[in-house]
């Protein structure tokens, strides 16, 4: 994933909910290939971030931890442009049954390069502007955002990488207000409950401890539009910049 700085936070480095996204791609990309003919939902996600990434790009390297009848668990390993590991990521898989509308991972090249872009891809602002992310109530991390096209997964709701983001945005947002501060988010948690469907989706932040200069926070996602269901359940840590030149 090339870094530019549509992805970054305002210290100049990719921000969790980006790499989260990249994770959970590489991720099911992998767990959806393992359990074929079956396909697979997101059930958890962990990030732990040690470096940041400021230039060039970020590559993921992910291996099969489990594959059972059940559950396929994948862990991500994180890499900056120079090859130094920068974070680690794991994630839990539900085998499902499988659905004409589920892509067909088969017909996908095992060798070389793939892409599942458009000519038309890109960034035309910031990850949060794309995803429409809105500002309601800082001190209380309380922001929205709707579900639409660009954010949806075969599944027809909101895609576990754009959740994540979501969360990232919260916690740092409340992260700043608590502490005035420009902390950023740094190990994300991510049990995923129920699919987010029909939004507004909107985030409740509660900020659990502090320490070191770091906070720990219990972040609920909402899917408004279905009765205000909680749909994500997050534990994230936010803590000063890990620029090495900082």
């Amino acid at each position: 994933m090339p870094v530019v700085p549509e992805l970054c936070t305002s210290d100049g480095s990719v921000r969790a909910g980006a790499l989260a996204t990249l994770v959970d791609v590489i991720g099911g990309g992998l767990a959806a290939t393992v359990a074929h003919p079956d396909w697979i939902a997101t059930a958890d996600l962990t990030l732990h971030l040690v470096g940041a990434a400021t230039s060039g790009s970020v590559e993921a390297r992910a291996h099969v931890v489990h594959a059972g009848r059940t559950t396929v668990v994948i862990e991500v390993a994180l890499h900056d442009d120079s090859g130094i590991e920068i974070g680690l990521a794991t994630m839990s898989f539900a085998r499902l049954p499988r659905r004409d509308s589920n892509p067909d991972v088969t017909a996908t090249t095992t060798e070389g390069p793939s892409t599942m872009a458009l000519a038309s891809s890109c960034l035309h602002g910031s990850l949060l502007a794309e995803l429409e992310v809105r500002v309601v109530d800082a001190a209380r991390g309380e922001i929205e955002a709707p579900i639409g096209e660009w954010s949806r997964n075969s599944l027809g709701s909101m895609q576990g990488g754009a959740v994540a983001t979501l969360v990232d945005a919260a916690a740092e947002v409340a992260a700043q207000a608590t502490s005035r501060e420009p902390l950023v988010v740094t190990d994300i948690q991510l049990t995923y409950l129920a699919l987010a469907r029909v939004g507004l989706m909107r985030t409740r932040v509660d900020v659990l401890g502090s320490a070191a200069g770091a906070l720990t926070m219990r972040v609920e996602l909402i899917d408004e539009g279905s009765e205000s269901r909680v749909t994500t359940l997050a534990r994230v840590a936010a803590t000063p910049s890990l620029r090495s030149d900082r």
